[in-house]
């Protein structure tokens, strides 16, 4: 296990260092904004939240395009396939220590991502994109993308920007599909009684009326004076419309599932693919 992250270490050393460097430096950051009080929830937040959705994209299209294109303009791929007995053999010790690096350092990133997002109330519903484990997921996804692309287009920059087009394409793709089923988790929360219960997004703050069977009912006041909606608001509870935390756990489940199914497709067609270029 050690010689072979090693081995990758020595193949992809500026890649991974600028992985691991990168990572630790947006985690601290995000660690970080809350104890700046006002000043760590703007444009700061922001910046940082962006990269945790954006970085595994890029970083792991960087490092998985090499795995294969990489060895191939470099002239060493059919000597490697010919050390390691099988090319599948071959794909899968270049894969796994690249993706679990990755996994690592994104499991870290988006811990920090979260804790920073439910200090400073969450308000989109892609939010779940930048937490935990999911963000370690879209790298190694990311990783198995640009593999695949890198056996097709057997270049490294067009290979790169190819995957880069690809991972990003499916990452929006997989956003719209979630949000109809993340729009059927929402509930209404009196503001009142917001418990300590963990919130995966806060969509809309509104106000809302108690009905016959004491439920709440979002509704708009009928006035037409300010003196009149003022007192109208008044006699109206303050709600919010939230997505729960338990919705996280089945997007963590699809998240998962989605990561190994990805590597399993990448790995058997990039092994499909380079043995249609000749002999091992």
């Amino acid at each position: 296990m050690f010689a072979q992250l090693r081995l990758a270490w020595r193949m992809q050393r500026w890649e991974l260092g600028l992985l691991i460097g990168s990572g630790l430096v947006l985690t601290a950051v995000a660690l970080a904004l809350p104890s700046l009080g006002e000043a760590g929830i703007g444009d700061q937040r922001m910046i940082v939240l962006f990269l945790t959705v954006a970085g595994p994209v890029l970083m792991g299209s960087v490092l998985g395009i090499g795995i294969v294109a990489g060895d191939v303009e470099l002239g060493t791929a059919r000597i490697a396939w010919s050390l390691t007995g099988s090319r599948f053999r071959w794909i899968w010790l270049r894969l796994w220590p690249i993706a679990l690096v990755g996994a690592v350092i994104g499991v870290l990133l988006g811990a920090a991502s979260a804790r920073l997002m439910d200090l400073t109330s969450p308000s989109d519903i892609f939010t779940f994109q930048m937490r935990g484990p999911v963000v370690g997921f879209h790298f190694v996804i990311a990783v198995a993308i640009a593999m695949l692309v890198g056996s097709v287009v057997r270049r490294v920059l067009p290979g790169l920007l190819v995957a880069l087009a690809m991972t990003a394409g499916a990452f929006v793709a997989e956003g719209v599909l979630l949000q109809s089923w993340l729009q059927g988790q929402v509930e209404l929360v009196a503001f009142a009684e917001r418990t300590a219960e963990p919130i995966l997004a806060v969509l809309a703050h509104e106000f809302a009326t108690i009905a016959a069977d004491g439920s709440l009912v979002v509704s708009q006041p009928e006035c037409v004076t300010q003196a009149e909606c003022m007192r109208a608001y008044e006699a109206m509870t303050p709600v919010m419309l939230v997505v729960p935390g338990d919705a996280y756990w089945p997007l963590l489940a699809f998240e998962s599932a989605l990561a190994v199914g990805t590597v399993a497709v990448s790995m058997l067609g990039t092994t499909a693919i380079t043995r249609r270029w000749g002999p091992r």
